[in-house]
């Protein structure tokens, strides 16, 4: 039983290095902290770190939060340029995608995006997050890292706003669309929980 798991482990892992190249991303794995915060620091370091990862929320700084329920996870981070084309075109994509270590067809991936930016301006970039998660997510679908018909989940944070904002975010009509054209399961939070091998919320 724990060879079929190491070959599943690897095998989504396998597959993103294989489809993207090794020197085009980060790679964390086995984590299992029961917090998991996300912070996009390309503004506040002006360039020198993107995404990092803690498990505890540091000081002054606003999170994107996940809740683990003592689940093994990786998390997959898209440096620059991870996504050029052999036409040098660098399409729009969001930051990264989380995923269970032991990794199966049937358990959840989870895309991510977060906008780094004023509270008052995050209506600025709804249009183009939501660009981006489709476009990543298909780019998986095209290279068969992912399912075709599978569903996954994804969620916009914009951690900087303090109340909700998925419905500004999301018109009444979106999540539907998103699940009946792209099979994303969408959100626009700042704090998720992850229920078990198949679900977040």
């Amino acid at each position: 039983m724990n060879t079929t798991k190491c070959l599943t482990i690897t095998k989504m892992k396998d597959k993103i290095i294989a489809a993207f190249g090794k020197e085009k991303i980060v790679n964390k794995e086995n984590i299992t902290s029961p917090q998991i915060h996300v912070i996009d620091l390309t503004q506040r370091s002006k360039g020198a770190q993107s995404i990092v990862i803690y498990e505890a929320k540091p000081p002054n700084i606003d999170t994107l939060l996940i809740e683990n329920p003592n689940l093994n996870i990786s998390v997959t981070f898209f440096k620059p340029q991870c996504f050029r084309d052999v036409h040098e075109k660098e399409p729009e994509n969001c930051e990264g995608v989380f995923y269970l270590t032991h990794s199966t067809d049937k358990t959840w991936v989870l895309f991510i995006e977060i906008k780094d930016c004023k509270a008052t301006n995050i209506a600025d970039y709804f249009q183009k997050a939501k660009k981006q998660i489709i476009t990543t997510v298909q780019l998986f679908r095209d290279k068969k890292i992912i399912a075709k018909d599978k569903r996954v989940f994804a969620n916009i944070s914009f951690p900087s706003r303090k109340t909700d904002f998925f419905n500004q975010l999301l018109q009444y009509w979106e999540p539907k669309n998103f699940l009946d054209n792209y099979n994303i399961f969408i959100r626009g939070t700042n704090k998720l929980k992850i229920k078990d091998n198949n679900t977040i919320y």
